[in-house]
């Protein structure tokens, strides 16, 4: 339990710096102008008829003069209905130490309008649980399913907002620790952009379920800086992009997978669309070229964890999409080699899906001016057709074949019939042309792009 608790501390100062909590307490100075209640908590809630049992069970408990206090509290207040669907129709009946407690869980410090409440956990006067909030298209719902029914009574020393059932604290078996996915993201300070962003779109249930196994690959805190900085996104942009679940799930594998069962090439997502594993001639686990697995096999009940440095994502646009994209960019690129792929017929060579698997080493516009010198014509509509188809071929390798998946001396099939390409990692070159390392691994629907500086002749 004290780990548990530990926890859960940690889990609130992670969300509190991302703006993530689901409430924010505020004095009535916080929170603006607000007519004035003359009523506290408890009187307001005994000139309401659907209380009457709640005013009985708070009375019995003792807890009037600390309900009548200053505070302030927020009471998620259950309807007379909802203790008789609990089964509790005489609180006389209910031992006063599990009343108290029970009560206790419905109330939490600070005065929260229902405007400021989001997804998350928030500590209660019982101490040592929470509540689990879930917004939803302005829909209020707690732990499993509570709903609320009547929100912003305001209180002189509060507000109550009505429920339609009662919240039940979790008993010793509920709360038997455990190490879940979701635990062992909790409980790591390096997994706390994780950790809001899993919250935010509502995967925490999942990752914390005892049914079935997954394998994740959990990107660091720094890993997310450096994908947001890479992306001009904050963090508040992120938690709000559309595309929040489509980016955790492309992280998630159903079932367990080791370390020692990763292989390359395709993998399929929880999301349905697959990511792609390299191994480096040293042996390292990366995906889609860009993401570096640090840690391995961090096991837990539910699944294991692989720790990557960097957020992974779908690409959405295939090779030529890609490169007619760059020719419409503030500094153009590759509108010499959109062209002569036109030109030969091979646009819809190099366009297609995830079923489609090629790699395509793409000279610049410079590398393409140098060519036109050498052969002394001024451009690709001088090149002899069916040698500008041949040039072209040699450039296409039919595999998806990161920078990670080259091996020094290598000869890469291309489509160009026999001609092969030869690696030469020590110098970063094929055959003769220069790789350019920022350019390495552009990721598309049907493969990877990766820039030279020279354009290939076989």
């Amino acid at each position: 339990m004290e780990n548990l608790k530990r926890n859960y501390h940690l889990f609130f100062v992670w969300l509190a710096a991302f703006g993530m909590l689901a409430f924010t307490s505020c004095s009535d100075d916080d929170n603006g102008p607000m007519p004035p209640a003359e009523e506290n908590i408890v009187q307001v809630a005994q000139g309401a008829s659907q209380f009457s049992t709640l005013v009985a069970a708070v009375q019995r408990a003792g807890l009037v003069d600390a309900l009548t206090g200053p505070g302030p509290f927020t009471v998620f207040a259950p309807t007379n209905q909802a203790f008789t669907d609990a089964g509790i129709t005489d609180v006389s009946a209910v031992p006063v130490d599990q009343l108290r407690d029970i009560l206790l869980y419905h109330v939490v410090s600070g005065r929260v309008m229902s405007n400021q409440v989001t997804s998350g956990a928030v500590p209660t006067l019982l101490e040592g649980e929470s509540l689990n909030f879930t917004v939803s298209g302005g829909a209020i719902t707690i732990n499993d399913g509570v709903g609320v029914t009547t929100a912003d009574i305001t209180a002189s020393n509060g507000v109550i907002h009505a429920i339609n059932s009662v919240l039940l604290p979790p008993t010793e078996e509920e709360e038997e620790e455990t190490n879940t996915i979701a635990d062992i993201v909790i409980g790591n300070e390096n997994f706390s952009t994780l950790l809001a962003a899993v919250l935010e779109a509502g995967l925490a249930d999942a990752l914390a379920s005892a049914e079935g196994e997954f394998t994740v690959f959990a990107p660091t805190d720094a890993a997310f800086a450096r994908f947001m900085e890479d992306n001009g996104l904050t963090a508040e942009a992120l938690l709000a992009s559309e595309s929040l679940v489509d980016i955790l799930s492309y992280h998630v594998v159903t079932g367990s997978v080791p370390s020692s069962a990763v292989a390359a090439g395709s993998v399929s997502s929880l999301g349905g669309v697959p990511f792609f594993v390299s191994v480096d001639p040293d042996g390292g686990i990366w995906l889609n070229g860009s993401a570096q697995v640090e840690a391995t096999d961090i096991m837990a009940d539910n699944g294991i964890i692989h720790v990557i440095d960097y957020v992974i994502t779908p690409p959405t646009q295939s090779i030529a999409e890609i490169a007619v994209g760059f020719t419409t960019a503030e500094e153009p690129q590759f509108t010499q080699l959109v062209g002569a792929l036109s030109r030969a017929g091979l646009v819809d060579a190099v366009n297609g899906g995830f079923d489609d698997n090629l790699t395509v080493f793409a000279p610049t516009d410079a590398a393409f001016a140098a060519l036109y010198e050498a052969l002394d014509v001024d451009g690709f509509e001088d090149i002899e057709l069916d040698l500008l188809t041949a040039v072209l071929t040699y450039h296409v390798v039919p595999a998806r074949a990161f920078s990670q998946d080259l091996r020094e001396g290598a000869e890469l099939p291309t489509l160009s019939g026999e001609n092969t390409l030869t690696v030469n990692l020590s110098e970063l070159q094929i055959n003769e042309s220069g790789l350019i390392p920022s350019l390495l691994n552009v990721h598309a629907t049907n493969g990877v792009i990766h820039v030279i500086d020279q354009v290939l002749l076989p």
